[in-house]
């Protein structure tokens, strides 16, 4: 059952998967991880900010790069405050062994890999530094009166190891639970 739950939601490390369950993985989670960003757009709506889900870098921006830095999961901001917030959302599976939790951990340290592959936190971290560097144009798009804020946050629906290794990355990105946006 462990098994098959795994291969449904596509949740076993792309390296173990031969090219057609890797397009089967890759559809399924980002299903899941659409429905986790709508969810969280959804409550922080409820708390008093606007919201947007799953826009490129490239449409808030209104620029072209040298490479796609993606989407923002959720970008949220506050008029009232001057906050802005960009958010990665994560609806990540719950590890039991230690091997899936160093795996996690893994995907979480912040660093390009040997083949030059960035891991999910240096994707977020380069999207924060670089959407930072174009202020008024994030500023244009939220149509904040003010310069914004900007905050960086990764959210997961549950508890992950991360949260418990996170010292070293404290100070350049918040990392929350769903159950925590309401301290956001």
């Amino acid at each position: 059952m462990y098994m098959l739950g795994n291969y449904h939601r596509g949740d076993f490390p792309r390296w173990q998967l031969k090219p057609k369950m890797r397009s089967w993985a890759g559809s399924s989670r980002h299903k899941m991880g659409s429905a986790f960003a709508q969810k969280v757009a959804e409550r922080l709506t409820e708390l008093g900010w606007k919201t947007a889900v799953e826009k490129k870098v490239t449409e808030i921006l209104r620029t072209g790069f040298d490479r796609d830095y993606g989407d923002v999961d959720v970008l949220a901001w506050n008029d009232a405050t001057g906050r802005l917030l960009l958010c990665e959302c994560k609806d990540l599976q719950y590890r039991k062994t230690e091997g899936e939790i160093a795996e996690q951990l893994s995907d979480y340290r912040g660093e390009i890999n040997d083949e030059g592959k960035r891991d999910d936190l240096r994707k977020h971290l380069d999207r924060i530094s670089l959407i930072t560097q174009h202020l008024s144009k994030l500023q244009a798009y939220v149509g904040m009166s003010e310069t914004p804020r900007v905050e960086g946050h990764l959210i997961f629906r549950n508890p992950v190891p991360m949260k418990f290794a996170w010292v070293q990355m404290n100070s350049r990105t918040g990392l929350h639970t769903f159950a925590e946006l309401d301290q956001i």
